[in-house]
């Protein structure tokens, strides 16, 4: 499977994220106290940024209505059995990854 570069570790400190459209979907990267998850960046309810939401208590809640997802699992707590899709995150010196 490919891997697809986001961008630069030092443009993902702690808090922080990285988004990049790759062929027709948004991923984004969240830097949550070091640990890097990657996931589909489009909220499901419709489709806004979840790359402007807020992290809190491992979740990305969107800004827009307020759906929140664990950010582990990609598992949306607003509407059971939906998820977004998770992508691997690799770091490669200097380097943030995801695995398509």
């Amino acid at each position: 499977m490919p891997l697809v570069k986001m961008g630069k570790l030092a443009d993902l400190p702690p808090g922080g994220v990285l988004e990049k459209r790759i062929r027709a979907r948004r991923v984004a990267v969240f830097n949550v106290d070091g640990r890097l998850y990657g996931l589909e960046a489009d909220c499901k309810h419709m489709r806004a940024s979840l790359a402007a939401g807020s992290v809190k208590d491992g979740t990305i809640t969107c800004r827009w209505h307020h759906w929140r997802y664990v950010l582990e699992t990609g598992e949306c707590l607003n509407l059971k059995g939906v998820f977004l899709k998770r992508y691997d995150v690799m770091v490669d010196g200097d380097e943030v990854f995801v695995q398509m």
